[in-house]
């Protein structure tokens, strides 16, 4: 009988032993001891956005057999004309199947032609894109594109696959699905985040995770870079908000459902972990996260904070609009400070994704405004940070 017990006794022992190995699966077990960059933004999805133009997502043409929506817009030089040029990729709001995406031409005077040529009459295909970002995956000089797609938008969320679409030479890109993955994939951001000298992709959604490149535009998921404190993530940035040499991962989601707005910091072991996380201040009734920013807005020296958002309410989901400024106090702390800006947005303003953040009046401080020119107004700086919607 002792000895039965004493089996028993290990049995249990092992099995507790087992699910706490199991529970520590998804913490970050590596230590890349990575030096800090002089810049660490460069190449990024981020700094990328930042691009030239300003247009009116209304009059980007439709192209055969896309879809009508029009968040997952990307900016590059897609012919080699020296002009800026729009890939949008599209969808339908709770789509069974996939739509084509666009790429529109611009002849330099801002009118845009739908063109499938450098695609050779195959455009990559979305259900539901949300997010599109440029960069060059394959150290190649040529800009490549990343599409986030989160599928069927209802119960049971079964998903899609990302995209990844290689410029092969100046205006002929191929496009692929990364099978190796389905899932609600809602947003994300590119960096190099190892400082390896290639761009990483970081995938929000339901099971957040990274692909990390090889250099030559290969992308290999892995579990080991993020711990997963944070429930969900459907909007993500990859930013040195700190300006330390390392880049930061900055996340959102519902903030309704428990998910809390945060800095993860980079640091030397190339990981984003609940140690090195800040927390950002919560918005009462907008807690739907559409899009991170930081820039330094108020000329101290330091990166400000910008969250754009919109209902998060069991009465007003993606119902109006808000946008919040966090300054930066230093010592990884910010403070809400969204009484600087004279008119935040309203419950009855509409809800837009993206949020730029340039000089658009050449005054030597930075504005910031929607993407999407269509809205018509600016958050116009005074040179403090104070900001007047124009």
């Amino acid at each position: 009988m002792n000895h039965l017990r004493e089996c028993r006794i290990l049995m249990i022992f092992l099995s507790v032993l087992l699910f706490s190995c199991a529970e520590d699966d998804s913490e970050p077990t590596v230590d890349l001891k990575i030096s800090p960059s002089s810049n660490a933004d460069a190449r990024s999805s981020y700094t990328n956005a930042k691009t030239d133009i300003l247009v009116n997502y209304s009059i980007i043409p439709s192209g055969a057999n896309s879809g009508n929506l029009r968040d997952a817009i990307a900016y590059l030089d897609a012919n080699g004309d020296g002009v800026t040029d729009v890939f949008m990729a599209t969808g339908e709001f709770q789509l069974q199947g996939e739509v084509n995406s666009i790429l529109a031409i611009n002849d330099g005077q801002g009118n845009f032609t739908s063109s499938t040529t450098e695609f050779n009459d195959n455009m990559p295909p979305a259900t539901h894109a949300r997010k599109s970002i440029v960069t060059d995956f394959n150290n190649d000089g040529l800009d490549d594109v990343f599409v986030f797609d989160h599928g069927f938008d209802a119960n049971p969320f079964p998903g899609n696959n990302p995209k990844l679409i290689i410029q092969n030479s100046v205006g002929s890109f191929s496009w692929t699905k990364l099978s190796d993955q389905t899932g609600f994939h809602h947003g994300g951001a590119a960096a190099d985040v190892d400082n390896d000298g290639d761009i990483d992709v970081f995938v929000g959604g339901f099971d957040p995770f990274f692909y990390i490149n090889d250099g030559a535009g290969n992308l290999t998921k892995v579990d080991d870079r993020f711990d997963k404190s944070i429930q969900k993530i459907f909007t993500a940035e990859l930013i040195d908000v700190d300006e330390d040499g390392f880049v930061d991962l900055l996340v959102g989601a519902h903030e309704q459902d428990g998910d809390v707005t945060s800095v993860y910091w980079g640091s030397t072991l190339g990981t984003y972990s609940n140690n090195l996380r800040t927390s950002l201040p919560a918005f009462n009734n907008y807690g739907t996260v559409l899009d991170l920013d930081a820039e330094d807005l108020d000329a101290d020296g330091d990166r400000d904070l910008i969250v754009n958002r919109t209902g998060g309410g069991n009465s007003n989901f993606y119902i109006g609009s808000r946008i919040q400024l966090l300054s930066n106090n230093g010592g990884r702390e910010f403070v809400d400070v969204t009484n600087k800006i004279d008119n935040p947005g309203s419950d009855s303003d509409a809800w837009f994704p993206w949020i730029r953040i340039q000089d658009i009046d050449q005054d030597g401080d930075l504005d910031f405004f929607p993407d999407n020119r269509d809205l018509n107004f600016t958050f116009i700086n005074d040179g403090n940070g104070n900001f007047t919607r124009q």
